[in-house]
């Protein structure tokens, strides 16, 4: 994204005849860094809802209680992110909709392709998700505190 910005800089201001392409081709990766973003946090455990609320329960209800919002991260990403992210993918690559400043040739992109780190991010989440839910239970069951994604201390 950064590259896309430079560039469409220099030929802004240093060509006088600025690249089309760029200012789409960043909004797309911005969208891209967001959502892959949103993802990436939920898997490191920075999810808002985890670190505001945990500190108020004893350990059996923090794990309860993450596997709860597990659960319903899991259901939502499921359901919003993969299910309804499918479909926004192939309806808009049925319909051939398609960025009119970024081409190869004389194919354009196809925005679909640019939707499709909504199941990316989602099918991530659910992973994550599950992964904790299944750490949490496995805690639960042996009554041993559960580890969290603490940066290593020397």
């Amino acid at each position: 994204m950064i590259a896309s910005v430079v560039w469409q800089v220099f030929t802004r201001f240093v060509l006088h005849d600025p690249a089309n392409f760029t200012d789409e081709l960043s909004r797309y990766l911005l969208i891209w860094i967001g959502i892959l973003g949103g993802a990436y946090t939920y898997a490191i455990k920075r999810h808002l809802a985890l670190e505001i609320m945990m500190p108020h329960f004893n350990h059996r209800g923090q794990l309860c209680l993450g596997i709860l919002i597990n659960f319903i991260v899991i259901l939502f990403s499921s359901t919003a992110f993969i299910y309804g992210g499918y479909y926004l993918v192939k309806n808009t690559l049925l319909h051939g909709q398609i960025s009119p400043g970024i081409a190869f040739g004389t194919h354009h992109l196809l925005i679909g392709y640019v939707y499709l780190v909504v199941p990316i991010s989602g099918a991530i989440i659910t992973y994550f998700g599950c992964v904790d839910i299944i750490k949490s239970i496995a805690s639960f069951i042996k009554k041993e505190p559960l580890e969290m994604n603490k940066e290593p201390t020397e």
